[in-house]
């Protein structure tokens, strides 16, 4: 199982909510210029922290990411392609008319080369299933299946094929009755997620995002098992997310 963020989601305390709004999401983009979330600050107890700043297009597509857990990534489109480059990732991705990722090839140093990966949505542009493959010999390594209900991803469950085994991981989402109007997704601050191509996912290129705010993830692996409360969220009058406060943690999101 792969957690994008390992410390900070076994951190994750109690949640909170107030006030409500519409939901509205594009791939790449937000509902209203005032929504587009431009910094993300980083502060944690543990003399860990990271200010990460968001430039947007004139077509309000991402256009750049620095200071992501201090790495940088550009995002350059060509028609329905897209290329996005980083200090440790290179994605080159197929977009469908949504501004959805729905093939990523992404090249590695690795033994095995590059890794392909293709995304599959319903007709509301939802993710519902994603297929994990090495690219010389496509040989699965993950597969992950999506449930919707009223908007909100619910469950998912991944299968990772190893050499001499088949994991699955199973993970169950609940959410408050607050809306989430932003762009980016916030269900990925948790690390539990069907597909890990970062920072892709964040950004609101994998799918609608769900209609509500994330409330708290339970996971089942294997002989383990785990749940997170996903912390505690203040709200802006306009009803976006204005910080998310774990304790020993928090994000503040500025627009």
């Amino acid at each position: 199982m792969k957690k994008l963020f390992l410390i900070v989601a076994a951190m994750f305390a109690a949640v909170s909510f107030s006030a409500c709004s519409d939901d509205d999401d594009n791939g790449g983009k937000a509902p209203t210029p005032e929504k587009w979330v431009k910094q993300i600050v980083f502060r944690a107890e543990w003399d860990e922290s990271w200010t990460t700043t968001i430039t947007y297009d004139s077509e309000n597509r991402v256009k750049k990411v620095d200071g992501l857990r201090n790495d940088s990534y550009e995002f350059t489109y060509n028609g329905n392609s897209l290329t996005v480059k980083g200090s440790d990732i290179n994605y080159t991705c197929k977009l469908n008319s949504y501004g959805y990722v729905t093939e990523v090839t992404e090249d590695n140093d690795e033994k095995d080369g590059a890794i392909y990966y293709k995304l599959e949505y319903d007709k509301n542009g939802y993710l519902q299933r994603v297929e994990k493959r090495y690219s010389y010999n496509e040989s699965r390594i993950r597969v992950s299946e999506c449930t919707w209900r009223d908007g909100n991803l619910v469950e998912y469950t991944a299968k990772d094929y190893n050499e001499d085994d088949t994991e699955i991981e199973t993970a169950k989402i609940s959410y408050s009755k607050t809306a989430t109007p932003i762009n980016i997704d916030l269900l990925y601050f948790s690390g539990y997620v069907p597909v890990d191509v970062y920072p892709l996912d964040l950004l609101g290129f994998c799918g609608r995002q769900s209609a509500k705010l994330p409330d708290k993830v339970d996971v089942v692996w294997g002989s383990e098992s785990d749940s997170d409360d996903l912390g505690v969220y203040t709200l802006n009058n306009d009803g976006t997310v204005a910080r998310i406060d774990g304790g020993a943690w928090s994000y503040e999101l500025i627009y």
